[in-house]
Protein backbone atom coordinates (compact mmCIF):
# COMPACT_ATOMS: atom_id res chain seq x y z
CA UNK A 1 0.00 0.00 0.00
CA UNK A 2 1.52 3.79 -1.31
CA UNK A 3 2.26 5.46 1.88
CA UNK A 4 1.39 9.36 1.81
CA UNK A 5 0.21 11.75 4.77
CA UNK A 6 -1.48 14.29 2.19
CA UNK A 7 -5.23 12.51 2.70
CA UNK A 8 -4.03 12.73 7.03
CA UNK A 9 -2.79 16.17 6.75
CA UNK A 10 -6.18 17.04 4.27
CA UNK A 11 -8.34 15.65 6.64
CA UNK A 12 -7.06 16.82 9.70
CA UNK A 13 -6.67 20.41 7.99
CA UNK A 14 -10.74 20.21 6.77
CA UNK A 15 -11.45 19.16 10.46
CA UNK A 16 -9.63 22.91 11.82
CA UNK A 17 -11.99 24.95 9.77
CA UNK A 18 -15.02 22.98 10.28
CA UNK A 19 -15.01 22.55 13.47
CA UNK A 20 -13.25 25.98 13.94
CA UNK A 21 -15.97 28.23 12.86
CA UNK A 22 -17.81 29.82 15.13
CA UNK A 23 -15.79 28.56 17.91
CA UNK A 24 -16.09 31.64 20.03
CA UNK A 25 -19.29 32.20 19.83
CA UNK A 26 -20.76 29.96 22.98
CA UNK A 27 -20.38 31.67 26.36
CA UNK A 28 -18.18 29.80 28.79
CA UNK A 29 -20.05 27.34 30.72
CA UNK A 30 -19.25 25.84 34.07
CA UNK A 31 -16.93 23.44 33.47
CA UNK A 32 -15.04 25.65 31.12
CA UNK A 33 -15.16 28.46 34.05
CA UNK A 34 -13.44 25.95 36.24
CA UNK A 35 -10.57 25.35 33.71
CA UNK A 36 -9.91 28.81 34.02
CA UNK A 37 -10.04 28.98 37.90
CA UNK A 38 -7.83 26.40 38.13
CA UNK A 39 -5.32 27.29 35.58
CA UNK A 40 -5.54 31.32 36.28
CA UNK A 41 -3.43 31.31 39.34
CA UNK A 42 0.28 30.47 40.30
CA UNK A 43 0.90 26.85 39.20
CA UNK A 44 1.73 26.50 42.65
CA UNK A 45 -1.24 27.10 43.69
CA UNK A 46 -2.95 25.17 41.21
CA UNK A 47 -1.05 22.41 42.32
CA UNK A 48 -2.03 22.95 45.72
CA UNK A 49 -5.99 23.05 44.58
CA UNK A 50 -5.84 19.60 42.94
CA UNK A 51 -4.78 18.45 46.59
CA UNK A 52 -8.24 18.78 47.55
CA UNK A 53 -10.29 18.97 44.11
CA UNK A 54 -9.62 18.16 40.22
CA UNK A 55 -6.26 15.92 40.77
CA UNK A 56 -8.03 13.76 37.98
CA UNK A 57 -7.06 16.91 35.90
CA UNK A 58 -4.22 17.83 37.20
CA UNK A 59 -1.92 16.92 34.18
CA UNK A 60 -4.42 18.95 31.98
CA UNK A 61 -4.66 21.87 33.55
CA UNK A 62 -0.74 21.88 33.59
CA UNK A 63 -0.65 22.05 30.05
CA UNK A 64 -3.36 24.53 29.99
CA UNK A 65 -1.51 26.41 32.71
CA UNK A 66 1.44 26.83 30.16
CA UNK A 67 -1.23 27.44 27.39
CA UNK A 68 -2.86 30.40 28.60
CA UNK A 69 0.41 31.73 30.00
CA UNK A 70 1.00 32.57 26.25
CA UNK A 71 -2.18 33.35 24.25
CA UNK A 72 -4.74 34.22 26.95
CA UNK A 73 -7.96 33.44 28.39
CA UNK A 74 -10.48 34.17 25.47
CA UNK A 75 -12.79 31.53 24.34
CA UNK A 76 -10.77 30.85 21.02
CA UNK A 77 -7.33 30.54 23.35
CA UNK A 78 -9.37 28.23 26.04
CA UNK A 79 -10.65 26.22 22.97
CA UNK A 80 -8.12 25.99 20.45
CA UNK A 81 -6.23 23.13 22.00
CA UNK A 82 -9.33 20.56 22.11
CA UNK A 83 -9.66 22.01 18.36
CA UNK A 84 -6.20 21.04 17.65
CA UNK A 85 -6.61 17.76 19.19
CA UNK A 86 -9.88 16.42 17.02
CA UNK A 87 -8.32 17.90 14.08
CA UNK A 88 -4.91 15.64 14.49
CA UNK A 89 -7.36 12.38 15.57
CA UNK A 90 -9.40 13.30 12.62
CA UNK A 91 -5.88 12.99 10.48
CA UNK A 92 -4.81 9.96 12.36
CA UNK A 93 -8.07 8.19 11.68
CA UNK A 94 -7.10 8.73 8.59
CA UNK A 95 -3.54 7.13 8.71
CA UNK A 96 -5.22 4.02 10.90
CA UNK A 97 -8.08 3.37 8.33
CA UNK A 98 -6.02 3.39 5.26
CA UNK A 99 -3.91 0.72 6.99
CA UNK A 100 -6.75 -1.52 7.71
CA UNK A 101 -8.90 -0.89 4.37
CA UNK A 102 -7.50 1.72 1.88
CA UNK A 103 -7.91 5.29 1.40
CA UNK A 104 -11.17 5.65 1.06
CA UNK A 105 -11.84 4.00 3.78
CA UNK A 106 -10.12 6.30 6.18
CA UNK A 107 -11.29 9.00 4.82
CA UNK A 108 -15.20 7.87 5.14
CA UNK A 109 -14.56 6.80 8.72
CA UNK A 110 -13.24 10.67 9.64
CA UNK A 111 -15.75 12.12 7.66
CA UNK A 112 -18.25 10.33 10.11
CA UNK A 113 -16.46 11.04 13.01
CA UNK A 114 -16.07 14.78 12.50
CA UNK A 115 -19.52 15.28 12.20
CA UNK A 116 -20.65 13.51 15.28
CA UNK A 117 -22.30 16.23 17.59
CA UNK A 118 -20.58 14.67 20.32
CA UNK A 119 -17.15 15.43 18.52
CA UNK A 120 -17.93 18.97 17.89
CA UNK A 121 -18.61 19.17 21.42
CA UNK A 122 -15.39 17.83 22.37
CA UNK A 123 -13.46 19.79 19.55
CA UNK A 124 -15.19 23.34 20.90
CA UNK A 125 -14.82 22.71 24.71
CA UNK A 126 -11.61 23.97 27.12
CA UNK A 127 -11.97 20.44 28.93
CA UNK A 128 -9.53 17.42 28.78
CA UNK A 129 -11.57 15.17 26.71
CA UNK A 130 -10.45 15.96 23.13
CA UNK A 131 -6.58 15.74 24.12
CA UNK A 132 -7.61 12.32 25.56
CA UNK A 133 -9.05 11.10 22.43
CA UNK A 134 -6.53 11.97 20.52
CA UNK A 135 -3.84 10.01 22.62
CA UNK A 136 -6.24 6.99 22.86
CA UNK A 137 -6.28 7.28 19.13
CA UNK A 138 -2.23 7.74 18.99
CA UNK A 139 -1.84 4.67 20.78
CA UNK A 140 -4.47 3.09 18.63
CA UNK A 141 -2.18 3.94 15.53
CA UNK A 142 0.73 2.63 17.06
CA UNK A 143 -1.10 -0.78 17.65
CA UNK A 144 -2.07 -1.00 14.11
CA UNK A 145 1.54 0.33 12.92
CA UNK A 146 2.93 -2.96 15.29
CA UNK A 147 1.08 -5.35 13.53
CA UNK A 148 2.59 -4.61 10.32
CA UNK A 149 6.24 -4.41 11.41
CA UNK A 150 6.87 -4.04 14.54
CA UNK A 151 10.01 -2.08 16.07
CA UNK A 152 11.21 -0.29 19.23
CA UNK A 153 10.21 2.78 18.43
CA UNK A 154 6.59 2.04 17.28
CA UNK A 155 6.43 0.20 20.69
CA UNK A 156 8.18 3.19 22.58
CA UNK A 157 5.47 5.50 20.33
CA UNK A 158 2.79 3.30 22.07
CA UNK A 159 3.72 3.64 25.50
CA UNK A 160 4.16 7.29 25.08
CA UNK A 161 0.56 7.49 23.81
CA UNK A 162 -0.62 5.46 26.75
CA UNK A 163 0.67 7.85 29.29
CA UNK A 164 -0.29 10.40 27.71
CA UNK A 165 -3.62 9.32 27.61
CA UNK A 166 -4.38 8.28 31.19
CA UNK A 167 -3.02 11.22 32.63
CA UNK A 168 -5.04 12.99 30.94
CA UNK A 169 -8.21 10.84 31.83
CA UNK A 170 -8.06 7.86 33.84
CA UNK A 171 -11.23 6.51 32.21
CA UNK A 172 -8.31 6.01 28.93
CA UNK A 173 -6.75 3.23 30.54
CA UNK A 174 -9.77 1.22 29.06
CA UNK A 175 -8.35 1.54 26.12
CA UNK A 176 -5.79 -0.69 27.39
CA UNK A 177 -8.13 -3.92 27.73
CA UNK A 178 -9.82 -3.05 24.48
CA UNK A 179 -6.52 -3.42 23.25
CA UNK A 180 -5.38 -6.60 25.21
CA UNK A 181 -9.00 -8.15 23.66
CA UNK A 182 -7.80 -6.87 19.96
CA UNK A 183 -4.83 -8.74 20.58
CA UNK A 184 -6.38 -11.93 21.83
CA UNK A 185 -8.36 -12.40 18.86
CA UNK A 186 -5.77 -11.54 16.29
CA UNK A 187 -3.54 -13.92 15.11
CA UNK A 188 -1.10 -11.55 14.20
CA UNK A 189 -0.60 -9.78 17.63
CA UNK A 190 -1.14 -12.19 19.53
CA UNK A 191 2.18 -13.51 18.75
CA UNK A 192 3.40 -9.93 20.49
CA UNK A 193 1.16 -10.48 23.50
CA UNK A 194 4.47 -10.17 25.58
CA UNK A 195 5.25 -7.20 25.05
CA UNK A 196 2.19 -6.14 25.06
CA UNK A 197 2.01 -6.91 28.54
CA UNK A 198 5.15 -5.62 29.24
CA UNK A 199 4.54 -1.77 28.00
CA UNK A 200 0.86 -2.31 30.29
CA UNK A 201 2.71 -0.38 33.50
CA UNK A 202 2.20 2.56 30.61
CA UNK A 203 -1.34 2.47 30.77
CA UNK A 204 -1.94 0.57 34.63
CA UNK A 205 0.42 3.00 36.86
CA UNK A 206 -1.16 6.33 35.51
CA UNK A 207 -4.83 4.94 35.65
CA UNK A 208 -4.56 3.26 38.92
CA UNK A 209 -2.25 6.52 40.73
CA UNK A 210 -5.41 8.40 39.38
CA UNK A 211 -7.70 6.11 40.37
CA UNK A 212 -6.66 6.04 43.90
CA UNK A 213 -6.48 9.88 44.65
CA UNK A 214 -9.66 10.53 43.00
CA UNK A 215 -11.25 7.85 44.99
CA UNK A 216 -10.89 10.45 47.49
CA UNK A 217 -12.21 13.22 45.59
CA UNK A 218 -15.42 11.06 45.14
CA UNK A 219 -18.00 14.01 46.40
CA UNK A 220 -16.83 15.69 42.44
CA UNK A 221 -19.11 13.30 40.77
CA UNK A 222 -22.01 12.40 43.64
CA UNK A 223 -24.41 14.97 41.48
CA UNK A 224 -24.11 12.31 38.36
CA UNK A 225 -28.00 10.64 38.42
CA UNK A 226 -27.75 6.43 39.69
CA UNK A 227 -27.28 3.70 36.96
CA UNK A 228 -30.78 3.09 35.95
CA UNK A 229 -32.51 2.10 33.07
CA UNK A 230 -32.16 5.32 31.19
CA UNK A 231 -28.59 4.70 30.48
CA UNK A 232 -29.20 2.66 27.51
CA UNK A 233 -31.14 5.80 25.61
CA UNK A 234 -28.26 7.46 27.22
CA UNK A 235 -25.77 5.16 25.33
CA UNK A 236 -27.42 4.84 21.99
CA UNK A 237 -27.96 8.35 21.23
CA UNK A 238 -25.93 10.78 23.67
CA UNK A 239 -22.53 8.98 23.71
CA UNK A 240 -22.21 9.73 19.73
CA UNK A 241 -25.05 11.67 18.63
CA UNK A 242 -25.71 15.29 20.86
CA UNK A 243 -23.87 17.30 23.16
CA UNK A 244 -26.49 16.49 26.36
CA UNK A 245 -24.42 15.62 29.09
CA UNK A 246 -27.69 13.47 30.89
CA UNK A 247 -30.65 12.67 30.90
CA UNK A 248 -32.53 13.85 33.89
CA UNK A 249 -36.48 13.37 35.05
CA UNK A 250 -36.89 12.40 31.97
CA UNK A 251 -35.35 15.11 29.80
CA UNK A 252 -31.55 15.96 28.34
CA UNK A 253 -29.70 18.28 30.16
CA UNK A 254 -29.52 20.52 28.55
CA UNK A 255 -32.25 20.32 26.98
CA UNK A 256 -32.31 20.14 23.09
CA UNK A 257 -34.65 22.29 20.35
CA UNK A 258 -36.79 20.04 18.72
CA UNK A 259 -34.51 19.87 15.28
CA UNK A 260 -31.97 18.68 17.78
CA UNK A 261 -33.99 16.30 18.81
CA UNK A 262 -35.02 14.93 15.58
CA UNK A 263 -31.43 14.89 14.02
CA UNK A 264 -30.31 12.82 17.01
CA UNK A 265 -32.50 9.90 16.29
CA UNK A 266 -32.64 9.81 12.65
CA UNK A 267 -28.32 10.05 13.07
CA UNK A 268 -28.42 7.52 15.48
CA UNK A 269 -30.42 5.22 13.15
CA UNK A 270 -28.14 5.22 10.29
CA UNK A 271 -24.92 5.25 11.84
CA UNK A 272 -26.40 2.46 14.32
CA UNK A 273 -27.27 0.43 11.23
CA UNK A 274 -24.26 1.12 9.25
CA UNK A 275 -22.20 0.23 12.84
CA UNK A 276 -24.16 -2.79 12.85
CA UNK A 277 -24.20 -3.77 8.95
CA UNK A 278 -20.41 -2.96 8.95
CA UNK A 279 -20.13 -5.02 11.79
CA UNK A 280 -21.27 -8.35 10.23
CA UNK A 281 -20.36 -7.59 6.81
CA UNK A 282 -16.43 -7.34 8.11
CA UNK A 283 -16.55 -10.01 10.90
CA UNK A 284 -13.19 -11.65 10.01
CA UNK A 285 -11.53 -8.43 9.03
CA UNK A 286 -9.19 -6.67 11.68
CA UNK A 287 -11.15 -3.90 11.61
CA UNK A 288 -13.76 -5.14 13.76
CA UNK A 289 -10.97 -6.61 15.69
CA UNK A 290 -9.93 -3.47 16.85
CA UNK A 291 -13.03 -1.32 16.82
CA UNK A 292 -15.87 -3.24 18.36
CA UNK A 293 -13.83 -4.02 21.87
CA UNK A 294 -13.36 -0.70 21.89
CA UNK A 295 -16.83 0.33 21.72
CA UNK A 296 -18.33 -2.48 23.54
CA UNK A 297 -15.52 -3.05 26.58
CA UNK A 298 -15.30 0.59 27.91
CA UNK A 299 -18.98 0.75 28.38
CA UNK A 300 -19.40 -2.65 29.92
CA UNK A 301 -16.99 -1.57 32.56
CA UNK A 302 -17.83 1.99 33.52
CA UNK A 303 -21.43 1.37 33.64
CA UNK A 304 -21.11 -2.08 34.92
CA UNK A 305 -18.34 -0.48 37.61
CA UNK A 306 -21.16 1.55 38.70
CA UNK A 307 -23.33 -0.94 39.36
CA UNK A 308 -20.96 -2.90 41.22
CA UNK A 309 -19.47 -0.03 43.22
CA UNK A 310 -23.28 1.67 43.84
CA UNK A 311 -21.59 5.11 42.58
CA UNK A 312 -22.21 6.80 39.38
CA UNK A 313 -19.67 6.78 37.10
CA UNK A 314 -21.16 7.24 33.43
CA UNK A 315 -21.22 10.21 31.91
CA UNK A 316 -21.40 10.23 27.67
CA UNK A 317 -18.49 13.15 28.26
CA UNK A 318 -16.09 10.57 30.09
CA UNK A 319 -15.70 8.19 27.33
CA UNK A 320 -15.71 10.22 24.38
CA UNK A 321 -12.37 8.71 23.23
CA UNK A 322 -14.88 5.94 21.95
CA UNK A 323 -16.08 7.97 19.43
CA UNK A 324 -13.90 6.74 16.55
CA UNK A 325 -14.97 3.33 16.81
CA UNK A 326 -18.61 3.63 15.56
CA UNK A 327 -17.23 5.65 12.39
CA UNK A 328 -15.00 2.80 12.05
CA UNK A 329 -17.77 0.17 11.92
CA UNK A 330 -19.88 2.05 9.91
CA UNK A 331 -17.44 3.11 7.47
CA UNK A 332 -16.83 -1.02 6.74
CA UNK A 333 -19.41 -0.95 4.20
CA UNK A 334 -18.30 1.68 1.92
CA UNK A 335 -15.04 0.12 0.56
CA UNK A 336 -13.80 -3.04 0.15
CA UNK A 337 -11.71 -4.33 2.84
CA UNK A 338 -8.33 -5.23 1.96
CA UNK A 339 -9.17 -8.34 3.87
CA UNK A 340 -12.69 -9.23 3.38
CA UNK A 341 -14.78 -10.31 0.49
CA UNK A 342 -18.17 -8.92 -1.51
CA UNK A 343 -18.21 -5.88 -3.51
CA UNK A 344 -17.89 -2.37 -1.99
CA UNK A 345 -20.38 -0.05 -2.57
CA UNK A 346 -20.53 2.63 -5.51
CA UNK A 347 -19.67 6.30 -5.36
CA UNK A 348 -23.10 7.09 -5.83
CA UNK A 349 -24.18 5.21 -2.86
CA UNK A 350 -21.65 6.35 -0.81
CA UNK A 351 -22.05 9.99 -1.02
CA UNK A 352 -25.84 9.59 -0.80
CA UNK A 353 -24.99 8.02 2.66
CA UNK A 354 -22.19 10.64 3.71
CA UNK A 355 -24.30 13.61 2.67
CA UNK A 356 -27.42 12.29 4.70
CA UNK A 357 -25.33 12.22 7.84
CA UNK A 358 -24.34 15.48 7.18
CA UNK A 359 -27.53 16.71 6.93
CA UNK A 360 -28.71 14.92 10.05
CA UNK A 361 -25.42 16.58 11.81
CA UNK A 362 -26.48 20.05 10.78
CA UNK A 363 -29.07 20.94 13.52
CA UNK A 364 -26.62 20.28 16.08
CA UNK A 365 -23.83 21.58 14.75
CA UNK A 366 -25.22 25.13 13.91
CA UNK A 367 -26.71 24.75 17.54
CA UNK A 368 -23.39 24.28 19.50
CA UNK A 369 -22.61 27.29 17.75
CA UNK A 370 -24.86 29.87 19.81
CA UNK A 371 -23.99 31.65 22.50
CA UNK A 372 -25.96 29.47 24.75
CA UNK A 373 -24.46 26.43 22.89
CA UNK A 374 -23.33 24.86 25.95
CA UNK A 375 -25.89 24.88 28.35
CA UNK A 376 -28.32 27.78 28.57
CA UNK A 377 -28.43 28.03 32.41
CA UNK A 378 -24.56 29.03 32.60
CA UNK A 379 -25.09 32.19 30.28
CA UNK A 380 -22.51 33.50 31.75
CA UNK A 381 -21.48 35.70 29.03
CA UNK A 382 -24.71 37.53 29.66
CA UNK A 383 -24.22 38.22 33.41
CA UNK A 384 -20.92 39.70 32.29
CA UNK A 385 -22.06 41.79 29.83
CA UNK A 386 -25.06 43.45 32.13
CA UNK A 387 -22.84 44.24 34.82
CA UNK A 388 -20.20 45.22 31.92
CA UNK A 389 -22.58 47.60 30.68
CA UNK A 390 -24.96 48.89 33.54
CA UNK A 391 -22.42 49.02 36.86
CA UNK A 392 -20.42 51.77 37.32
CA UNK A 393 -16.72 51.29 39.78
CA UNK A 394 -17.59 50.86 43.26
CA UNK A 395 -21.24 49.50 43.01
CA UNK A 396 -21.64 46.20 45.02
CA UNK A 397 -22.13 43.03 43.67
CA UNK A 398 -23.80 40.27 45.18
CA UNK A 399 -23.17 36.64 43.64
CA UNK A 400 -25.26 33.47 44.15
CA UNK A 401 -25.21 30.19 42.96
CA UNK A 402 -23.20 29.92 39.91
CA UNK A 403 -22.62 33.32 39.32
CA UNK A 404 -19.33 32.68 41.12
CA UNK A 405 -18.07 30.97 38.23
CA UNK A 406 -18.95 33.92 35.81
CA UNK A 407 -16.59 35.91 37.70
CA UNK A 408 -14.07 33.56 36.94
CA UNK A 409 -14.92 32.96 33.19
CA UNK A 410 -15.53 36.70 32.62
CA UNK A 411 -13.28 38.80 35.35
CA UNK A 412 -13.03 42.23 33.30
CA UNK A 413 -16.13 42.98 33.91
CA UNK A 414 -16.17 42.50 37.33
CA UNK A 415 -13.90 44.88 38.21
CA UNK A 416 -13.91 47.99 40.03
CA UNK A 417 -17.27 46.34 41.81
CA UNK A 418 -16.97 46.07 45.21
CA UNK A 419 -17.99 41.92 45.94
CA UNK A 420 -19.77 42.14 48.84
CA UNK A 421 -20.25 38.06 49.52
CA UNK A 422 -16.83 36.75 48.79
CA UNK A 423 -15.16 35.13 51.39
CA UNK A 424 -11.87 33.25 50.84
CA UNK A 425 -10.47 33.45 47.31
CA UNK A 426 -10.64 30.07 45.51
CA UNK A 427 -6.69 30.17 44.87
CA UNK A 428 -6.55 30.74 49.03
CA UNK A 429 -9.39 28.54 49.85
CA UNK A 430 -7.70 25.36 47.09
CA UNK A 431 -11.22 25.18 45.48
CA UNK A 432 -12.52 25.95 41.96
CA UNK A 433 -15.13 28.17 43.79
CA UNK A 434 -14.17 31.29 45.88
CA UNK A 435 -16.03 30.52 49.40
CA UNK A 436 -19.39 32.24 49.39
CA UNK A 437 -21.82 33.57 51.87
CA UNK A 438 -25.32 33.63 51.95
CA UNK A 439 -27.16 37.81 51.44
CA UNK A 440 -27.92 37.55 55.57
CA UNK A 441 -24.70 37.02 56.52
CA UNK A 442 -23.37 39.94 54.01
CA UNK A 443 -25.34 42.48 55.37
CA UNK A 444 -23.56 44.71 56.99
CA UNK A 445 -20.78 44.81 53.56
CA UNK A 446 -24.29 45.13 51.47
CA UNK A 447 -25.37 47.88 53.31
CA UNK A 448 -22.28 50.23 52.86
CA UNK A 449 -23.71 50.24 49.27
CA UNK A 450 -26.54 52.07 47.26
CA UNK A 451 -26.38 50.58 44.12
CA UNK A 452 -25.96 46.52 44.47
CA UNK A 453 -26.37 43.85 41.11
CA UNK A 454 -27.65 41.13 42.54
CA UNK A 455 -27.28 38.09 40.42
CA UNK A 456 -28.83 34.54 40.93
CA UNK A 457 -30.72 31.82 39.31
CA UNK A 458 -33.62 33.16 37.12
CA UNK A 459 -35.68 30.88 38.88
CA UNK A 460 -35.22 31.64 42.29
CA UNK A 461 -36.27 34.87 43.53
CA UNK A 462 -36.17 34.93 47.07
CA UNK A 463 -32.78 36.65 47.74
CA UNK A 464 -34.17 39.53 45.84
CA UNK A 465 -37.01 39.67 49.30
CA UNK A 466 -33.78 39.77 50.98
CA UNK A 467 -32.63 43.20 49.63
CA UNK A 468 -35.80 44.32 49.60
CA UNK A 469 -35.65 43.77 53.76
CA UNK A 470 -32.61 45.66 53.60
CA UNK A 471 -34.58 48.59 52.62
CA UNK A 472 -33.69 48.25 48.75
CA UNK A 473 -35.72 48.61 45.69
CA UNK A 474 -35.09 46.83 42.30
CA UNK A 475 -34.43 49.65 39.80
CA UNK A 476 -33.92 47.28 36.55
CA UNK A 477 -33.76 43.52 35.74
CA UNK A 478 -32.18 41.95 33.00
CA UNK A 479 -33.19 37.94 32.58
CA UNK A 480 -31.10 35.71 30.84
CA UNK A 481 -31.36 32.08 30.06
CA UNK A 482 -30.14 31.31 33.37
CA UNK A 483 -29.32 34.16 35.12
CA UNK A 484 -30.89 36.94 36.42
CA UNK A 485 -29.22 40.07 37.21
CA UNK A 486 -31.13 42.87 39.09
CA UNK A 487 -30.31 46.56 39.99
CA UNK A 488 -31.00 47.80 42.99
CA UNK A 489 -30.59 50.96 44.86
CA UNK A 490 -31.27 52.26 48.61
CA UNK A 491 -34.52 53.40 49.22
CA UNK A 492 -34.80 56.97 50.06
Amino acid sequence: MKRTTKPAVLAAALTLIYSGIGISIPSFWVDEAATISAVDRSFADMMRMTQSIDAVHAFYYVLINAWTAVFGLSETALRFPSLLAVSAAAGLLVAIGRRLAGTTYGLVAALLFVVLPRTQYVATDARSYALALLFAVLATYFLVRIREHPSGRLWAGYAAAAMVATLLSLYAGLVFVAHVLTVLLDPVLRRRWKAVLALSPAWLIPTTTLAIIGASQQFQISWIRPIDGSVFFEVAFFQFFTDAYMLLDGKPVPEHTPFESVSMYGLAAVMWTLAAAGAVRSRRHFLVKLALPLLVLPLIAVIGGSLVFGSPYYLPRYLSFLLPTLPLLAAALVPRPAEGRGPGTTSRQRAVVLLAVVVLALPSYVGQRTEFGRSPLDDFRFVAQTLGDGARPGDAVALLGDADLAQSAYPDSFAGLVDTTVGISAADWGRIYNQRFGLEASEDRILQHDTVWLVHPAEDDADEEILVSFGYEAEARFEGTGSAVVKFVRNG
